[in-house]
């Protein structure tokens, strides 16, 4: 076994000096099973080796004989397509190729709230009255629509189905083409549906021919999310590559238009071009971005372009009201109650839901599922988390289904509004029969750990040499442990973003103002993706947070009593849910949260009530939180020294470590969560809790001063950071006045 090693360790050497690539990334090559000479040359260099022969998919021969008689017969052909990034360029890859050999063929891209999803009956009644094909192609859908062929062929129309999307029970009874189907030949079942256009073409006419339309290959194939290896590897790179020459007009303007070259890496289609492109059939006709591919007329493609970036602002503000809306009604369930959110309104759009319930999915670690109520019936999206295959479990309750279909992380939707609490219902029982709690912990993924002198400009650039990134060949995240006197702060004018500045690493961290006291009062983990950021012809290295972990909490050096002294402040209200417990308890609390992971925070006003609770528990068992309890999930916790009642509706304990101030803290505490609240009857409140506060009208009058002066010419997102902008004014005051 040594001997193994020794010569693996000088196979992974011999390969670094050969590509001239960093030995690190060799490594990281082979913990993503890249582990031999001939498949790191492969990732590194794919070739056109790997565009395999198109007539190894079952049926593929049967459909060039079948469209090649229908060109010879001059048949009426019809493309039907989906309304995504995916189905618009599968579709104007046929379309293109047939009007490269003269033939005119017609299409179809459903409208997302006329026709609805896919094929449908009444989607083919308008094609047979308005074009009366006798051959419809499919592209990247039709695979679920037994029904729905068999309707066409009454109608006298004979459909071919091409698509990649999961085989279901029943298939259709016609042409097929779909690597996903059993018994195949073809040795890669990843291709998106734009992949399958691709090897049409290929079949159809040749392997020249069909790199002509590469570079929409490799659009499609980033934006649909599908695995980028093997085939979907080369077809990337290799599109990427030849963007300048392979992509359609309108395709080349609207990267001018997002003000990017054609060194564009994988990142920048995912999030700058695919969102665009996607607009048009998310808010209903998925024929404009078409116009991109199949148009060439630059005022046309320039209006288009305008056209699709005012659908996307709509598609961001239609995005930005449904989550307000979502979280809003989470935080009045007890959402450790349930293992898949499952949520709808009538006033929501369909065509956004999925983006929506991935963001929710991905905040509240569950599967989350969100619907339209469109009268008697609620169309909608699942998105999934973790291992966890929703397709499968909304699979097994096809009884109260209307229709569904999708994957292993997402899918699509319609039940009966009347069926509606049997699905949650039968769904979480689902879920909680076939999956233990432990599926639902967040995951913590990185590659690698790594320190500051590894950080090397060579290094970084070499991680470039693995682009496209995807799925299943994610960006690099490593694993970086700083100190506490690493510098965190605010950016200036987003102060909700933080910069911290580490020795010789800028690292940015979005959305994690709230980290700012854990960071400077714990040991850290940024878990980052790394890149070269150049200023005014200097180069430095720079992080981009996509996690960070902390652990056990230091004493702070903040005047914790000062925000205990908040909980005087609320008005008079009723409380509810509230019992005592004496001390024997509260091992008993620790020892059951620990077995349900989710649902129980415990809350320490004081540092020695949670050094008092970290001595009958382990930190590491428990999120340690200071001041604002950040996740979403109702995964369980310890927070010192709360600043206010926020992610407080996740749980349904919530254990008090410090005696009440005030019963209308307690009825305020009380209105946030429906949790089960309990207080500790062995403590009496310290009256040096309010020792050195001063009434007097003076002291009274400085601070308000200070305040009025300030309050509305700075950005800041707590008291917290308010005081230090105060402090810089006037050093005399102190926190705890400020306070009360």
């Amino acid at each position: 076994m040594k001997e193994e090693n020794y010569e693996k360790t000088l196979e992974k050497e011999s390969l670094a000096k050969k590509f001239n690539i960093d030995p690190f990334i060799i490594n990281l090559l082979y913990k993503r099973e890249i582990d031999s000479p001939q498949k790191v040359e492969d990732f590194l260099n794919p070739t056109d080796k790997f565009f395999y022969d198109p007539f190894l998919l079952n049926d593929m021969d049967r459909l060039v004989k079948r469209v090649n008689l229908a060109i010879e017969k001059k048949e009426k052909i019809l493309i039907f397509g989906d309304y995504d990034v995916d189905g618009v360029s599968a579709s104007a890859i046929l379309i293109n190729y047939f009007a490269s050999i003269l033939v005119d063929v017609d299409y179809f891209l459903p409208n997302r709230y006329i026709d609805g999803y896919g094929l449908t009956k009444e989607a083919l009644s308008l094609i047979k009255e308005k074009f009366n094909p006798t051959l419809i192609i499919t592209v990247d859908c039709g695979i679920s629509c037994h029904d729905e062929v068999e309707f066409a062929k009454t109608l006298g129309i004979e459909i071919i189905i091409t698509d990649h999307h999961d085989i279901p029970e029943i298939i259709p009874d016609t042409i097929v083409v779909n690597a996903k189907l059993p018994n195949q030949k073809y040795p890669f079942n990843n291709l998106c549906g734009t992949g399958v256009a691709f090897k049409i073409v290929h079949a159809l006419s040749n392997l020249e021919t069909a790199k002509k339309y590469l570079g929409i290959c490799a659009l499609a194939t980033i934006s649909d999310i599908v695995p980028l290896i093997d085939e979907n590897r080369a077809i990337v790179k290799l599109g990427m590559q030849k963007f300048e020459e392979t992509l359609p007009l309108g395709l080349k303007m609207l990267l001018k238009d997002n003000k990017l070259d054609y060194n564009l890496t994988s990142t920048d289609v995912a999030f700058k071009l695919s969102p665009k492109i996607n607009a048009a059939g998310r808010m209903g006709d998925a024929g404009v971005s078409l116009t991109l591919y199949i148009n060439n007329d630059k005022n046309t493609l320039k209006t288009t372009i305008e056209t699709l970036n005012k659908l996307n602002c709509e598609r961001q503000a239609l995005c930005n009201k449904v989550y307000d809306d979502v979280i809003n009604r989470l935080k009045q369930i007890s959402i450790a109650n349930y293992n898949c959110l499952v949520l709808y309104d009538k006033n929501w759009d369909s065509g956004i839901l999925g983006i929506v319930s991935a963001k929710i999915a991905n905040e509240f670690n569950r599967p989350t599922i969100l619907l339209q109520e469109i009268g008697d019936e609620l169309k909608g999206s699942a998105r999934s988390v973790n291992d966890i295959d929703i397709f499968t479990a909304i699979s097994s309750l096809k009884e109260v289904l209307e229709a569904f279909g999708g994957h292993k992380m997402a899918a699509g939707l319609t039940i009966k509004t009347k069926n509606f609490k049997n699905f949650i219902s039968s769904l979480n029982n689902f879920l909680s029969n076939n999956y233990s709690i432990e599926a639902f912990k967040p995951v913590s993924f990185y590659d690698a750990d790594i320190n500051l002198d590894q950080i090397t400009e060579k290094f970084i650039k070499d991680l470039d040499r693995l682009e496209p990134f995807g799925c299943n060949n994610p960006k690099p995240v490593f694993n970086l442990q700083i100190d506490k006197d690493a510098n965190v702060f605010p950016m200036q004018n987003h102060p909700n973003h933080i910069n911290i500045n580490y020795k010789n690493i800028g690292i940015v961290a979005f959305n994690c103002n709230k980290y700012v006291p854990l960071i400077k009062n714990s040991l850290t983990q940024v878990q980052l993706e790394l890149q070269l950021s150049t200023y005014k012809g200097k180069t430095s290295f720079k992080g981009i947070a996509k996690n960070i972990i902390t652990g056990k909490l230091d004493r702070p050096k903040l005047d914790l009593a000062s925000l205990y002294l908040k909980q005087l402040t609320y008005p008079s209200t009723h409380y509810k849910n509230v019992e005592s417990f004496d001390k024997a308890k509260l091992p008993n609390f620790i020892t059951v949260a620990k077995k349900e992971f989710f649902g129980t925070l415990f809350v320490c006003n004081s540092y020695e009530s949670y050094m008092e609770f970290l001595e009958l528990a382990n930190a590491n068992d428990f999120q340690n939180y200071m001041h604002d309890i950040i996740s979403n999930s109702g995964i369980n916790a310890v927070i010192l020294a709360p600043n206010n009642f926020s992610n407080f509706s996740a749980y349904k304990k919530i254990i008090f470590l410090d005696p009440i101030l005030s019963k209308n803290y307690l009825g305020a505490l009380t209105k946030e969560t429906n949790a089960k609240i309990f207080i500790p009857n062995y403590k009496k409140v310290d009256s040096t809790l309010f020792k050195d506060l001063s009434l007097d009208r003076k002291v009274f009058a400085k601070y308000f001063k200070l305040l009025s002066d300030n309050v509305m010419k700075h950005s800041f997102c707590n008291e917290m950071e308010l005081f230090k902008i105060l402090l810089f004014q006037n050093r005399e005051i102190n926190f705890k006045q400020f306070m009360f």
